[in-house]
């Protein structure tokens, strides 16, 4: 979401590339020295400031972002309308805390529990139960966004987006994003062609999983 967001509002940077497999398992390497070195936990994304600040957290970086570059371009969200300025503050952090949590309790339920060693039960076992939990969580938290979306798909037509308006913001990226670079996306939230057309354009599309979810994007009604 960061680097998209850097590239379409044509921010100078630098992009620091680390395999998400290797890192996790700390081999070494210049590129996790540079990012351990400003962020210990070996986060991604880890932005740092021209001025030297260091940030985390994808909403973070995007509201951070949105203020200082995102304000008279099309993807900002200046706007006389409190009403609107509340929602794109509320789904912006809805997000990473709830539908990102969800997916980190699918992908890695080990991070959720601990088990002693002595105990008489399957890990594998009590794994598959946590991350079972997470899925159905999940579905829980992705219809309560799908419920808003229908609801401001209908406010107006020509109005599409989760904000009712005309051009889609970083918080629609971000939806988009997520409902479609997971294992399982989520076939009920189609990428608008202007936001597909938007990823292709700086070269994101890959984090949409452009090559193995194209066809089923194509078909969603």
């Amino acid at each position: 979401m960061t680097l998209f967001q850097l590239r379409a509002l044509d921010i100078p940077h630098e992009v620091v590339e680390l395999d998400f497999h290797t890192t996790v398992e700390r081999i070494e390497s210049p590129e996790l020295k540079r990012l351990l070195a400003v962020n210990p936990l070996a986060q991604f994304p880890t932005l740092v400031t021209p001025e030297g600040a260091i940030m985390t957290e994808t909403a973070g970086i995007v509201l951070y972002l949105n203020e200082r570059h995102g304000r008279n371009t099309p993807w900002g969200t200046s706007s006389p309308d409190p009403a609107r300025l509340a929602s794109f503050y509320r789904w912006i952090v809805f997000l990473p805390t709830n539908v990102m949590t969800t997916v980190t309790q699918v992908e890695f339920p080990t991070r959720f529990i601990t088990i002693p060693e002595n105990a008489s039960v399957n890990h594998g076992v009590v794994e598959s139960w946590v991350a079972e939990a997470g899925k159905t969580r999940r579905g829980d938290v992705w219809h309560v966004l799908e419920e808003h979306l229908g609801e401001a798909m209908n406010r107006e037509e020509g109005k599409p987006f989760l904000l009712g308006t005309e051009h889609p913001n970083m918080l629609d990226a971000y939806v988009t994003l997520l409902a479609h670079w997971t294992n399982h996306p989520r076939k009920t939230i189609a990428a608008s062609s202007l936001l597909r057309e938007s990823f292709e354009e700086n070269d994101c599309d890959a984090f949409m999983g452009k090559e193995t979810h194209s066809k089923m994007l194509d078909n969603i009604p």
